[in-house]
């Protein structure tokens, strides 16, 4: 088993380096997260490295806050999270139409892991509303369409950015509806970057133990697989001692760091001396779980220019 399947590095169209990324593929990681393509360049791009893969599945996710056209340059865009929120009643579909779609065009290019819904509430996100119970809702309507296209999902980014300031027992109240809500169909959940002095003063939610262990596994029970924040984004200063202490607080995946093959070595290095041994191979217990449910959805498999066309019908 190799540790480095834990780790999606980041490719953007234009500005990584082929070669770096065909090797890490080559040394085993559990897939890419992509930026900036074309729907061909993409789809190229997934062949290569499935190719340079020595797993016969890898996956590849798109850190999307809206919809695909976020990380594909000739992607359609769709109605906005907001848009489809303030349209929202009893019949309303949107948001699952929304999901399908998505998914329709993220599998024609062979992306099968689809970063999203965004579960906060309304304060400077694209999410669906300000309502906790609407929020669940449609993100549950969003997931199941993602689910019925044949991509995973991944919520969030916990615990939330409207809840930086707020005390737990409010966090509880609100914040926190959408997640326990969709904790069961959830295949991954995404932390936050961010300091949440009400939680944890000392450290960024993606490497805290308290938000973790304590908060997100321990007291609302979460049982599913754990995603870093988007690493390039970040100021962590010591990356390397960071991601190792995302691992030994519960992080199962590391997405997007910024020097990848220094993060490969420091994982390899780590589990070779047992500093990390238990915590990665639960890891990759969940990752193959993902891999299997995805490998085996059976669904409606539609070229580029269909799923296009699918989605003009839905702007409409």
């Amino acid at each position: 088993m190799k540790p480095t399947r834990i780790v999606f590095p980041g490719f953007w169209f234009g500005q990584s380096d082929f070669e770096v990324a065909k090797k890490a593929a080559q040394r085993g990681v559990g897939g890419f997260c992509v930026y900036g393509g074309t729907a061909q360049e993409t789809a190229d791009f997934v062949a290569a490295m499935q190719e340079a893969s020595p797993y016969d599945h890898i996956l590849i996710c798109a850190d999307i806050s809206e919809d695909i056209s976020d990380v594909i340059t000739d992607a359609p865009k769709l109605p906005s999270n907001a848009v489809l929120g303030k349209q929202h009643n009893t019949y309303n579909d949107g948001a699952y139409r929304k999901g399908l779609i998505n998914a329709r065009l993220a599998r024609s290019v062979g992306i099968n892991w689809l970063l999203g819904p965004v579960a906060d509430l309304g304060y400077q996100s694209p999410c669906f509303g300000e309502d906790p119970q609407q929020i669940a809702r449609l993100c549950e309507d969003y997931a199941a369409g993602l689910a019925n296209g044949g991509v995973l999902n991944c919520l969030k980014s916990f615990p939330g950015t409207s809840g930086i300031l707020k005390p737990l027992s409010q966090l509880e109240e609100a914040e926190f509806v959408p997640y326990k809500h969709l904790f069961r169909l959830a295949d991954a959940v995404m932390l936050s970057d961010m300091v949440f002095s009400n939680l944890d003063a000392a450290n960024r939610a993606t490497m805290s133990q308290r938000v973790i262990c304590e908060l997100l596994k321990k007291r609302l029970n979460y049982k599913g697989s754990v995603m870093s924040a988007p690493l390039f984004r970040s100021h962590i200063k010591n990356e390397r001692a960071a991601i190792l202490q995302m691992i030994t607080c519960g992080v199962d995946f590391i997405l997007a760091p910024q020097d990848t093959a220094g993060t490969l070595d420091a994982i390899e290095k780590a589990f070779d001396q047992g500093k990390i041994g238990e915590e990665v191979v639960h890891a990759v217990s969940h990752l193959e779980l993902l891999i299997s449910k995805v490998s085996s959805a059976v669904v409606n498999q539609l070229s580029w220019q269909e799923a296009v066309e699918q989605a003009a019908q839905f702007t409409k």
